[in-house]
């Protein structure tokens, strides 16, 4: 009876035993953890904690997170209990520099009031009107203030960098200065709508915003001078700039000050008037005149291919649509990035779209040097701009596509000494213009080696090659698919010398490729096309048969088909079923190896850990049994020696 008692008794002894370790560890080693995951993203990078040692004056941080609201929601309890231990790190590490402060700000409450006048996101919970909050406010000594308005769950990823941002900028009140030349509005503008032919708002475009909340903006479009403030000197889409304005932008590089620089052999997002009075896309842009005298260039006139880099897109008729590389759209992955420049060296993915080609300029010495950072495949080839046709048409371009033999630069460091453009001094001002005051100093050649980061395609900073707008909880928030911006911000951070958020920003996790997937589509896309061209081209021979066999009739104006012209229409129908049904088959073997590769990562997945625990198990106990035997062994031979 005392035994069968003890079992019971030593089960709830150990049961509860188990929940108390689990409570106190809950309590007291909450911020402990072995971080094991690739690339230790929940371990704060060494750009964080120079970032949080760097305040010269204390920072306050204050988490409004309404808990009980939270209850049953285990993806936002868990994420929410992340957001604070990854505060407390920034605090633990800062030596005291940052004080971190969390409110609950339940419903109808002071608390709540104080969290929506600080900017915080109000999130709808419930029919009640009750809003769940999880957002961060920070100040520093001399009022200033950042605010994270709600952390979203699904940008996790994120979340250091934006910590360290809003560390950043309040440990760094007077921002860095970015000037900036541009023909697109980036800030929004108008333009005209071409159902309705009237003006139309455009709002600002996502890049801008993402800009402005780390830097001074200033814009300089048909700038005589470029100030010395100016950190950082961006361009985009620079078309039609008048001479002064080249001559300030040389002058500067001149100087040593920095640029980032986008051009493009064909924008679709320049939306500025045609000839109709409606912008369709489409426009050019360089910087020849200054890139000429570097012995630089965007090679005219074409556009980078990339039939192992393109994104896939659907054409055909609602109903019949099918997917078709579009080998103009890149898709680029780590493969293709400088693992050697901070800018590029982490990056996941980029989008480009109609992006051009950067060469050295033919027979050119003493130019600058051009270090790719961004490019195709060895398989990337060019097309002239004239094939994109309007509308574009996928199955074409793919078909006039003829892969190369190297790898095409879409972005490049310029590096170097380099010449003036304008080595015979400022240019006259056009006729009846007064000339500026003249330059302090005319510099001829660099002072020392430029620092330009140069891109050939304006479209990837728009806002649909990089991120989305989802609905969470009825807000609206923005999901990023690429690192279009994260590249853009990083260029940024380097030419301006802040390296600490370069080396956060690069653990953004993009979208991993499933590159055994994507080789199995390139293929069967293949065939596919070789199929549907073997069809067409019997199409054409049919038609002409049937056209030859009409001018032989003796009845040219008939109507109706002769015997002969019916056979070959119906042989022509009849291959035309059997190919169709070929090229379902294909598309359907596809859906099924794709289906049975994913069947079986889910089964690798699933049983990998049980089997793994199952092994060590059996090792475990075959290990201890072989041990005791040892002892029984030992201890018997000892028993033995022993009575003799």
């Amino acid at each position: 009876m005392l035994r069968s008692l003890q079992i019971p008794l030593l089960f709830t002894a150990l049961l509860v035993l188990f929940l108390g370790v689990n409570m106190l560890a809950g309590a007291g080693l909450r911020g402990v953890r072995v971080d094991a995951t690739e690339g230790s993203i929940y371990t704060l990078t060494k750009g964080s904690r120079n970032i949080a040692r760097s305040p010269e004056e204390p920072i306050k941080l204050t988490l409004y997170y309404t808990s009980k609201l939270a209850q049953g929601r285990p993806e936002i309890q868990s994420f929410a209990q992340r957001v604070r231990e990854t505060l407390e790190e920034y605090a633990r590490v800062s030596n005291g520099k940052i004080k971190l402060s969390v409110i609950n700000p339940e419903p109808f409450s002071q608390e709540e009031d104080d969290a929506t006048q600080a900017g915080l996101t109000p999130v709808p919970i419930n029919e009640a009107g009750e809003n769940l909050y999880l957002g961060l406010v920070g100040t520093n000594s001399t009022d200033g203030k950042e605010v994270i308005p709600f952390f979203d769950p699904r940008k996790e990823r994120f979340l250091e960098y934006d910590v360290s941002r809003l560390v950043y900028s309040l440990a760094n009140p007077k921002k860095p200065v970015v000037g900036i030349i541009s023909s697109i509005a980036l800030d929004g503008g108008f333009t005209m709508n071409p159902r309705t032919r009237q003006p139309e708002q455009t709002p600002p475009w996502a890049i801008s915003e993402e800009i402005k909340s780390l830097y001074q903006v200033r814009t300089l479009n048909d700038a005589k001078e470029i100030p010395d403030d100016i950190t950082v000197l961006m361009i985009v889409h620079p078309q039609n700039l008048s001479d002064q304005t080249l001559f300030a932008i040389d002058q500067y590089v001149m100087r040593g000050g920095h640029v980032l620089l986008f051009t493009d052999p064909y924008c679709e997002n320049d939306k500025s008037p045609g000839p109709m009075g409606m912008g369709s896309g489409g426009g050019s842009s360089s910087l020849a005149k200054i890139l000429d005298a570097w012995g630089v260039q965007m090679t005219p006139g074409k556009l980078a291919a990339d039939k192992d880099l393109a994104l896939r897109v659907y054409v055909g008729q609602r109903g019949s649509q099918e997917p078709v590389p579009y080998i103009v759209w890149l898709n680029l992955n780590e493969k293709t990035f400088a693992k050697e420049d901070a800018v590029t060296s982490n990056l996941k993915q980029l989008i480009f779209a109609t992006s051009g080609v950067i060469e050295p300029k033919k027979d050119f010495k003493d130019g600058a040097t051009i270090t790719p950072l961004v490019h195709t495949t060895t398989s990337g080839g060019v097309l002239p701009t004239e094939a994109l046709g309007f509308p574009p048409d996928p199955k074409a371009l793919l078909k006039q596509y003829t892969p190369g033999n190297i790898e095409l630069t879409l972005a490049a460091r310029l590096s170097g000494k380099v010449k003036s453009a304008f080595p015979d001094g400022p240019p006259k001002p056009p006729e009846g213009q007064e000339a500026p005051p003249a330059p302090k100093e005319v510099l001829k050649e660099s002072k020392g080696s430029i620092n330009v980061i140069y891109v050939v395609d304006c479209d990837m900073l728009a806002d649909n090659m990089w991120t989305r707008s989802e609905n969470f909880f009825g807000q609206q928030v923005q999901r990023k698919i690429s690192d279009n911006a994260d590249f853009v911000l990083s260029a940024l951070d380097n030419l301006t010398g802040n390296d600490d958020l370069i080396s956060i920003r690069a653990r953004r996790e993009a979208a991993r490729p499933f590159d055994t997937v994507d080789e199995m589509q390139r293929r069967a896309d293949q065939t596919l096309l070789s199929q549907q061209a073997v069809l067409e081209e019997k199409l054409k021979d049919t038609q002409k048969h049937i056209e030859e066999l009409q001018r032989a009739r003796d009845d040219k104006g008939a109507l109706t088909l002769t015997a002969e012209q019916a056979k070959e229409i119906a042989k022509f129908k009849a291959d035309y079923a059997d190919t169709r049904k070929k090229l379902r088959q294909v598309r359907l073997d596809l859906n099924k190896d794709i289906e049975h590769l994913g069947t079986l990562l889910k089964i690798i997945n699933t049983a990998m850990m049980p089997v793994l625990v199952a092994a060590f198990a059996l090792l475990l106990y075959l290990f201890r049994r072989a041990r005791r035997a040892v002892a029984a062994t030992s201890a018997q031979a000892h028993t033995s020696g022993g009575a003799s």
